[in-house]
């Protein structure tokens, strides 16, 4: 059916030859088929969003009359894949675009071009995640009454609506157009810049034999939360504790998009340990008189830049001499967030 003045080109700027969609359907051509109509696009994945990044809707709307068409409104169906009975519009995430007119011709690609209609933004949540992610983005376009008048709205297009039984025919219907999309889990900027942990060495007083020390790091690498981790975090406003403090429970963490689960994370990259007359972890030194009783201290950690949101990182920073733990020691505790 290729019936009114709007439709949506399949094929606009098609690379393999010039483009030849003028609105009659069925389309039966393979460059590109149906379903990867060149006409709808996200902004900025293309054919890509991100769980709970915001992504605009593009439609170009093609005009085949030789004046402007007013009052044209575009609506925006997201949702899943199914066999078997069709998708209704109660089972899709909807987002419309406002009432503009549309001039004639097709436009060009540029988003702010009189015949492309931006929607949204839609920002998907992580309920929307579902399987590996492949959704259906189909849009249509119709003309109403009031923008019509005193002409009859554009023949075929109709708005969609709650009641429609079978409402979605991309290569039916030459108001409709379809692209398949992948919407990715979340994520987070790369962590660039290392985290910094200030802290106080205090040797021993010197004495005629000056004891040997060394500075130690130990990663906390077990399965499940220590008594101490789970104390801490489950008392933080931004994290939710299923569980209790004498067994394992779940953490999970508040962020903008819903929650993630708190999991050990990979190790950090590097430590980087900066006190004046200590060399480094792992490396002997020794306290004499000219060392001071309070020595400042500052530990830098690079965590993984692709370490998840959620992920803890935890490690003992300790004294020791030749024989022993010299009092006591620190623990850091790092978790990333959004």
């Amino acid at each position: 059916m290729g019936e009114g003045n709007l439709y949506v080109s399949v094929d606009y700027g098609r690379a393999t030859g010039p483009a030849v969609d003028d609105g009659t359907r069925p389309w039966t051509r393979e460059d590109p088929p149906f379903w990867a109509n060149a006409s709808i696009w996200l902004e900025p994945g293309i054919d890509k969003a991100k769980v709970g990044q915001p992504s605009f809707i593009h439609v170009r709307v093609s005009n085949k009359s030789r004046q402007e068409m007013k009052n044209v409104q575009v609506q925006t169906f997201i949702f899943t894949p199914t066999v078997g009975v069709p998708v209704t519009f109660n089972d899709c995430i909807k987002n419309n675009g406002a009432k503009l007119g549309i001039p004639s011709g097709s436009g060009t690609n540029a988003a702010d071009d009189g015949n492309v209609v931006k929607i949204g933004p839609w920002t998907p949540g992580p309920g929307d995640l579902k399987g590996d992610g492949h959704m259906c983005l189909i849009a249509n376009v119709f003309q109403t009454e009031e923008g019509a008048s005193p002409l009859p709205p554009d023949p075929g297009s109709h708005e969609i609506v709650s009641q429609d039984e079978d409402p979605f025919k991309p290569n039916g219907d030459s108001h409709q157009c379809q692209r398949n999309i992948q919407l990715l889990p979340a994520t987070q900027q790369a962590i660039q810049q290392p985290v910094k942990v200030v802290y106080t060495t205090r040797p021993s007083s010197p004495t005629v034999h000056p004891r040997a020390y060394q500075i130690k790091m130990d990663l906390v690498d077990i399965d499940g939360f220590t008594a101490d981790e789970l104390f801490i975090l489950s008392r933080q406003p931004e994290i939710e504790f299923n569980g209790s403090e004498s067994k394992d429970g779940e953490l999970r963490l508040k962020t903008s998009w819903g929650t993630e689960r708190i999991a050990r994370g990979p190790r950090p990259l590097s430590f980087d340990l900066k006190a004046e007359g200590i060399p480094g972890f792992g490396q002997t030194f020794e306290r004499d008189a000219k060392m001071p009783q309070d020595i400042p201290s500052e530990l830098e950690v690079q965590i993984d830049p692709e370490a998840p949101v959620g992920s803890l990182h935890t490690f003992d920073i300790t004294l020791h001499d030749e024989k022993e733990l010299v009092g006591s020691g620190l623990r850091v505790m790092v978790l990333v967030t959004e």
